[in-house]
Formats: C-alpha cells, structure tokens, sequence
C-alpha cells in the first residue's frame, strides 16, 4: 500500500467513523449500522495489508 492509499484509507475511515458517531447520537441506528459495516470493512482491509507486508518481509528476510 503506497502512501496516497494509506492517506486515503485513513481519511474515509475517519470520515466514517464521524458519521458513524453522528449517527448514534442523532438515534440513528439502521445508518449507524451501516457505517459500522463500513468501518469494520476498512479495518478488515487493514488487517490483510498488514498480514500481506508481514509475509513479503519474511520472504525478504529469508534471501
């Protein structure tokens, strides 16, 4: 993931997470819902990146 992507990430799920608030505040829940689906969904992106980088630094170690 290059830099503009992690930037890009980073700010949706800040923007999502806010709505998401928002939402809850306001009584909201059918729309808190569904930036909850959306932030789990970042973050579940993350997670793969993350693993992904992981792996390809233990093949680079092991050369």
């Amino acid at each position: 993931m290059n830099r503009i992507q992690f930037i890009t990430v980073a700010l949706f799920t800040a923007i999502e997470t806010y709505l998401f608030n928002e939402a809850i505040m306001l009584e909201q829940y059918l729309m808190a819902l569904f930036w909850a689906f959306l932030i789990l969904r970042n973050l579940q992106v993350s997670y793969v990146m993350g693993r992904i980088v992981d792996e390809i630094d233990k093949q680079m170690k092991q050369k």
